[in-house]
């Protein structure tokens, strides 16, 4: 008797599992390639596999259409996933969250927002659109505003100032309509006006490349001779700016002072060298957080207990605290195959029901690595 309740005991347990839905989800990449966004990818697919989620990344190319496309494509058919993970990729966020509600599929929007005059059309999450659940940002204006005050707290330490007594600065934005461009430069613009020690001169668009960043901070420092402080809404920006710095036989962090923003090897060691003087970062993880959210959405704990709409606040780093990061961000620690050194599903409430409050730490992370 005992023994056959124990065999039904185990057949009940294998079906259950056997029957244990597996959740898909979209994330689409506006630039798969990138430094930024290959490792947004690995570390969502890190976590992904740690919570049993089937991932799927697109690369949209730098194309919108391309990725309003594949979005389309991933929510329609048989195999179409349950939820889509995406950013404001020149203003597709909102087109995205349409074609999401219609199919009935969840949407939650990362790395960069939509600007005002489309918030009054999308509303907030679960608002006018009850598929979109929910947004995590970075902090882009307040990190904005530390980077723009360490660059002209740094031009009059070392006594760039011009002829007036005040440190010229000169912004390099992303794209025109680019949500997070925007909200950095309301960033810079805040910092500024909060000064008296300071001018801000000119902030000339880009398209978030290296190659127009160089042209426009070649543009900008003839227009303006006396700038000192170029401030830089992106590290590919940030690659051009140092490039038209060393062509006009300047030397960067000398004779003008700019800033990047990306946490990985590379960009620490510019700052180490003295060449930038501060970076800022670390929003990649951004993309492993909406993981274990909507993990635990789909378990029935719903993270709006907390916020629908979560910042998340980026590391600044400078020379004193570069060694720091250093160690911990190697192109080595941060390569795929160690990655899977990390356990999020520590950071998941379902996995773990003590967690009364998400401990979404980037130091937690690179601890473990």
């Amino acid at each position: 008797m005992m023994k056959k309740l124990f065999i039904t005991l185990i057949l009940m347990l294998l079906v259950t599992v056997s029957h244990a839905k597996t959740y898909k989800i979209a994330l689409f990449s506006p630039k798969g390639n990138s430094p930024f966004w290959t490792l947004v990818a690995n570390l969502a697919e890190e976590a992904a596999n740690d919570l049993g989620i089937k991932l799927r990344v697109y690369d949209a190319k730098l194309n919108q259409l391309k990725m309003i496309n594949q979005v389309k494509k991933a929510v329609t058919g048989p195999d179409k996933v349950d939820a889509v993970v995406f950013s404001n990729f020149k203003q597709s966020a909102f087109p995205i969250i349409k074609i999401a509600e219609e199919a009935g599929v969840f949407a939650f929007l990362f790395n960069s927002g939509m600007g005002k005059n489309t918030l009054l059309k999308a509303g907030q999450p679960r608002e006018k659109f009850k598929h979109w659940i929910g947004e995590m940002l970075p902090d882009d204006e307040g990190t904005a505003m530390k980077i723009t005050d360490q660059l002209i707290n740094d031009a009059i330490e070392k006594g760039k100032v011009a002829s007036d007594g005040k440190v010229y600065v000169v912004g390099v934005g992303g794209i025109v309509s680019d949500a997070t461009s925007i909200v950095r430069i309301n960033g810079l613009k805040k910092a500024i006006n909060r000064r008296t020690d300071a001018v801000l001169k000119q902030v000339a668009p880009t398209d978030f490349g290296a190659e127009k960043g160089k042209r426009a901070l070649l543009g900008l420092i003839q227009r303006y001779p006396q700038t000192t402080v170029v401030w830089s809404a992106s590290y590919r920006i940030t690659d051009g700016i140092l490039e038209g710095i060393k062509e006009k036989n300047l030397v960067p962090g000398k004779d003008i002072l700019t800033n990047t923003l990306v946490l990985n090897e590379k960009a620490l060691r510019t700052v180490k060298s003295g060449e930038v003087v501060v970076t800022a970062g670390g929003h990649y993880i951004e993309g492993a957080w909406v993981m274990v959210l909507l993990y635990d959405y789909f378990h029935g704990i719903d993270f709006a207990g907390e916020s629908l709409k979560m910042r998340t606040p980026m590391g600044i780093v400078t020379k004193d605290n570069v060694d720091l990061y250093l160690k911990n961000l190697t192109k080595e620690k941060l390569s795929k195959e160690n990655l899977k050194k990390i356990n999020f599903a520590q950071y998941s409430k379902k996995k773990n029901p003590g967690l009364k409050k998400y401990n979404f730490n980037l130091d937690s992370v690179l601890d473990q690595l």
